[in-house]
């Protein structure tokens, strides 16, 4: 059968250590076997006072119930939990706690790594992904852009809280304050108990006395979010920004998750991406390949004066230093990489063509 501690030394489950203290001596002075008293009554006050009086001791068993029934002593019987909530009760003949040394308390404490009781961890909010299309130009020197976020955004009229403005928290009834609710179903295996975040309370334990009329208890709201943010220069495609807290709000009081964003950079008409370097194709007349020529040419820092030297070749490539991408870090740039194409007339006039025939003699 499972015991109430509470209800054994008769008082309140918010009662202070005080009031433990108080209600045994009370009862012990009343039942204790010396005066003539119940002597199994003695001891079911005893055990309880043990458990209440000892703070970790009531935290356990406040949180773990029926699992913490024979806390303070007696034999227990064999089972186990798992972090996550779900308990393990084999049933059968156990071994007794204390006779063995055995302290279940020690096993939370190590296991759960929380000194006993385990928190409620409010939970953080759900992250949300965005694709984000920039261009080539922006992708180099970054930029400066809007987007809109579809999230359950913090209530401002309660600012989170659930309840309006000004209002008391009361402990859940649902889950009496516990954060958590218990379920055990018994099958050939044995007793199994899920341990479940408290609906109502989202796994605060508190529930406002007045509910928000905006947000309905929630603390959160579905709303458009018009976010700005900057593209950092040098980003890649196919790269993902964070922005930290962007995300949905938490409906249980925990940090708001966070807002990814997939860039894909729209392919340029005339430049490509190398590293950190920028590749681009120049036709070029056969005189300026022979003789050499000064060309303006439009980059993506502005029209530049490119040499092209005496008897360049198809497929040379000339190097204009500091005018590619940005690296990774958003320091220090790559190398515009130009690269010669050799541009044939299709028609000619007879003038060229004797010219052409002259060279040709020539060997060129």
């Amino acid at each position: 059968m499972s015991k109430d501690y509470y209800q054994i030394l008769q008082i309140p489950r918010n009662a202070t250590k005080e009031d433990v203290k108080k209600a045994y001596r009370s009862l012990a002075h009343k039942y204790h076997p010396d005066k003539g008293g119940d002597e199994a009554r003695f001891k079911e006050i005893n055990e309880a006072y043990q458990i209440l009086s000892d703070e970790r001791k009531r935290s356990q068993y406040d949180q773990y119930g029926q699992v913490f029934e024979h806390g303070g002593g007696g034999s227990q019987q064999g089972g186990f939990e798992w972090p996550g909530g779900i308990k393990f009760d084999f049933g059968g003949e156990g071994f007794d706690a204390q006779g063995s040394g055995f302290d279940f308390s020690d096993v939370f404490e190590d296991f759960l790594g929380m000194g006993g009781r385990p928190r409620q961890k409010s939970k953080k909010g759900k992250d949300i992904r965005l694709n984000l299309q920039i261009t080539f130009e922006e992708s180099v020197f970054g930029s400066k852009r809007e987007v809109e976020a579809s999230k359950l955004a913090k209530c401002q009229h309660c600012a989170g809280s659930g309840g309006e403005p000004g209002t008391k928290m009361k402990n859940c009834a649902t889950c009496q304050g516990k954060g958590n609710i218990q379920k055990t179903q018994r099958t050939f295996l044995g007793s199994f108990t899920q341990v479940s975040t408290c609906p109502e309370c989202f796994g605060t334990g508190k529930r406002p006395e007045s509910i928000c009329h905006t947000c309905k208890g929630h603390g959160v709201l579905h709303a458009v979010e018009r976010l700005e943010i900057f593209v950092p220069r040098g980003i890649r495609d196919g790269e993902i920004l964070k922005i930290s807290g962007k995300g949905e709000a938490s409906i249980s009081g925990g940090a708001p998750g966070d807002l990814y964003i997939k860039i894909s950079v729209t392919p340029h008409s005339i430049f490509q991406r190398q590293g950190d370097d920028i590749v681009m194709q120049l036709p070029i007349a056969l005189s300026q390949a022979i003789l050499g020529d000064t060309k303006e040419i439009e980059t993506l820092d502005g029209v530049i004066r490119l040499k092209i030297p005496e008897g360049t070749q198809p497929g040379d490539v000339l190097k204009v230093r500091g005018k590619g991408a940005y690296g990774s870090s958003g320091y220090g740039r790559g190398d515009l990489l130009i690269e010669i194409k050799l541009e044939i007339p299709r028609k000619t006039s007879k003038r060229v063509r004797e010219i052409i025939e002259d060279l040709r003699k020539e060997g060129i």
